[in-house]
């Protein structure tokens, strides 16, 4: 088929020159049978043409032989004669390969305990290791690379010689939807021969394979492969949750840090390790907390007595006893103002009971407390006490904003003009001020009955509170520990001594309290201290805290703390009295200095969950009656901006502006007022946003579910060792399709010659013999 003039007679164009194999086909097969007919047919045609004719029998043999070789041809060439050059088209089959690049991959727990290797470097190190192997399947097969978390996409450009991927990228997905990723991989391969997927991944997913996929996987007989990243056996993680502190405090104050501590695992409760609040600064240790195994705490409080005022930068750091699976979540920093001045308590009550004289002491004579004293009582001659003594009590918002916390006594509402008591409810909710109640015998709280300081009691419904009737002890509750009070520093350390609880002592008795039955306390009462000895059945409360608007209000229901005295001195009752009336103070602390409070509420939301912004404008020069909003900024903790948020003023207030937001990217957020005219005052309140199917927040693998997805579909669990067997056990798919090349016979400059000349034959042996 090389020679022009044979391609020339074939009129060959489309089969190469030089090609081998060739073969007749046919345009219009006809089966054998058909064709034994018709030949039969031709020589019979053929015989018949010359039978009765004269001449030669040898002559007309011949020509007789000649006219069935043209009607044979003929017939030939109706059945459409092709020159056919065989040839085959293959379709390989795909490989899936999927690599996990969620952000559990950061964990370290690929190489064991003790070794340092993350998931992310055991993927890279399976990728790196098996160039041999996934060459082998580059030859064979289409492989695609893709990454995947909460959906699938390409991976950096392969490089074609080695089959590798030149870039994986950085594991930073929020969330991993494994079912979300599979489905998505068979729809970028649709229509095409799949012969397995290979899923490189730690098996954590908050959407494990859905059946409609499965089905799916198990009718189109697609085989998935897994290969388990990270420990096998899930470990423990101890995690730092939340850190929540006052934004700002005195100096030489007790600040509570309360800590709230993850536990993730089912070898958790093995780990053990420690607690550690430190001054940035200096690296100095302020407080720590030892952490047991097997200890279920998930909430403590630290606590720390700054002597240096400014701002002070903590922070609160985990410390376990083996390596951490994760340690960006076992460190949390957070800022805290410092302020160097006096604490301004207002101490007024009606007579002179021993409870009034021990706390006017008290106050009289601690260095950080500057105390004003108001004794009802009191002839008009008596010099009225404190340093910072009075003659009469405030009659303006201005002079009462001087004071901090406000203890009121035995007082009777009647003492107060309604101004005054309408005064010192918004001095509360409107500055956040602390009010601290001592109840008494005769007029606490049962005469502010019907008047607007009853706002400001942690009780609902009747005020008259009848005694207990008998002596009692108290001891605090959980939430003391957490908002930093009634921490008693003794001879057995930090927290509530036993012998306050032991009624056998006598002097800790509590020999009058009154009864505030527990269904009668505000939904948003807070109990700080208890009765220890169950009252009908249940302990009554004796310390309640309410919060109040920007303040809070705590309720003693008992003048006795003063009898600690008998067997520690004044050591207990001091710690008792101040550590509540410094906690009440720091409320204050920012509206008071910066004449604006800015509140978020919750400071801990889900992604999607409302989140209610409010601006109160406390100093006179910042209301504009004209403003109608304020702008704020949300902003991440480098300062990135985040989201702009209006603040819109409240319909009966010139001096309140509210906003509802709902954060929809996680992180530690703060919320900067950037309004040009409150941008000075630099008000900013912290939010903490997290994902509820947030990656690093459950840690363990679940190579269980991996190994389920495999043998449910055909495919297997491999150890990374095992992949160079994947070549071989995956099926081959690939789809053969023959396509040859064909010329065309019947209709050739050959063809026509071959008719042309058996005619031509046949004509002048008829014109020799003299039949025409």
């Amino acid at each position: 088929m090389n020679h022009p003039a044979v391609r020339w007679l074939l009129d060959l164009e489309t089969i190469p020159t030089g090609a081998d194999q060739l073969r007749i086909a046919w345009e219009h097969p006809w089966p054998g049978w058909s064709w034994a007919l018709l030949v039969i047919g031709c020589g019979g045609l053929a015989l018949w043409s010359y039978r009765r004719l004269s001449g030669r029998r040898g002559a007309r043999a011949a020509l007789a032989a000649l006219r069935f070789a043209v009607v044979l041809l003929a017939l030939v060439l109706l059945s459409g004669p092709l020159l056919e050059l065989p040839r085959e088209t293959v379709e390989q089959d795909w490989v899936l390969i999927l690599a996990d690049r969620s952000a559990s991959m950061t964990i370290t727990d690929a190489g064991g305990v003790g070794r340092s290797l993350s998931r992310d470097e055991q993927l890279r190190r399976i990728i790196g290791d098996h160039d041999e192997t996934w060459r082998a399947l580059a030859e064979q097969r289409q492989v695609r690379w893709l990454g995947f978390h909460a959906g699938v996409f390409d991976l950096g450009a392969a490089d074609a010689a080695s089959t590798l991927v030149t870039d994986v990228g950085e594991p930073s997905g929020d969330r991993t939807s494994l079912s979300a990723a599979l489905d998505q991989a068979l729809q970028r391969a649709a229509a095409r021969p799949v012969s397995g997927v290979l899923v490189l991944s730690d098996g954590r997913t908050t959407d494990p394979p859905s059946r409609a996929l499965m089905r799916r996987l198990q009718a189109e007989a697609i085989p998935v492969f897994t290969v388990g990243l990270g420990s096998a056996e899930p470990r423990g993680d101890l995690a730092l949750r939340r850190v929540e502190a006052p934004r700002r405090a005195f100096v030489r104050d007790k600040v509570p840090v309360v800590v709230e501590i993850d536990r993730f695992g089912a070898s958790v409760r093995e780990l053990g390790g420690e607690v550690r609040l430190v001054d940035e600064l200096s690296g100095e240790t302020l407080d720590r907390f030892e952490l047991a195994p097997g200890d279920d705490l998930d909430r403590l409080t630290l606590t720390a007595e700054p002597s240096l005022a400014g701002e002070a930068r903590w922070r609160v750091v985990l410390e376990t006893t083996e390596a951490d699976l994760i340690p960006d979540n076992n460190v949390k920093a957070f800022v805290i103002d410092l302020v160097d001045r006096p604490l301004r308590v207002l101490f007024v009550d009606g007579y002179p009971r021993w409870e009034y004289r021990y706390l006017k002491n008290l106050l009289v004579r601690e260095k950080s407390i500057d105390c004003s004293v108001m004794l009802l009582s009191a002839d008009r001659d008596f010099a009225q006490e404190g340093n910072q003594p009075i003659t009469r009590l405030p009659r303006s918002p201005e002079e009462l904003a001087r004071y901090d916390v406000v203890v009121l006594g035995d007082v009777p509402a009647s003492f107060f003009s309604p101004d005054q008591l309408d005064m010192l409810r918004g001095h509360v909710a409107e500055r956040g001020a602390g009010l601290l109640w001592i109840g008494g015998e005769h007029s606490t709280p049962e005469s502010y009955t019907g008047t607007v300081l009853a706002d400001l009691l942690p009780m609902r419904g009747s005020l008259s509170l009848s005694p207990i009737g008998r002596p009692v002890t108290i001891e605090p509750t959980d939430l003391a520990d957490a908002l930093g009070v009634l921490r008693v520093v003794s001879d057995e350390g930090i927290g509530w001594p036993r012998e306050l609880r032991d009624a056998s002592t006598g002097w800790s008795q509590l020999q009058w309290a009154q009864r505030i039955e527990p269904g009668r306390l505000k939904p948003t009462a807070e109990v700080l201290a208890q009765t220890v000895q169950p009252v009908d059945g249940a302990p009554l409360p004796i310390v309640v805290n309410l919060r109040y608007g920007a303040g809070q209000s705590i309720y003693v229901a008992t003048d006795e703390i003063w009898r600690w005295r008998y067997g520690r001195g004044e050591l207990l009752p001091d710690q008792f009295w101040i550590q509540m009336i410094r906690m009440l103070g720091r409320e204050s602390l920012t509206a008071a200095e910066t004449g604006a409070a800015l509140e978020v509420d919750p400071r801990r939301v889900e992604i999607g969950q409302p989140v209610h912004i409010a601006l109160r404008l406390l100093d006179a020069q910042l209301i504009d009656a004209r403003r109608g909003s304020v702008s704020a900024t949300l902003e991440h903790d480098d300062g990135t901006p985040l989201a702009s948020i209006e603040l819109r003023r409240a319909a009966d207030s010139e001096s309140r502006f509210a906003a509802t937001y709902r954060p929809d990217s996680p992180g530690s957020l703060r919320l900067r007022m950037s309004d040009p005219s409150l941008a000075a005052l630099d008000l900013t309140a912290p939010l903490e946003v997290f994902a509820p199917d947030d990656e690093l927040r459950r840690p363990e693998t679940d190579h269980a579910l991996l190994s389920q997805l495999a043998s449910s579909t055909g495919g297997e669990a491999l150890a990374p060792e095992r992949i160079p067997d994947l070549p071989e056990l995956l099926p081959n798919r690939a789809v053969r399709t023959l396509n040859p090349l064909r010329e065309r016979i019947w209709d050739t400059p050959l063809a026509f010659l071959l008719v042309l000349g058996l005619l031509t034959v046949e004509w002048i042996g008829r014109k020799v013999l003299r039949l025409v």
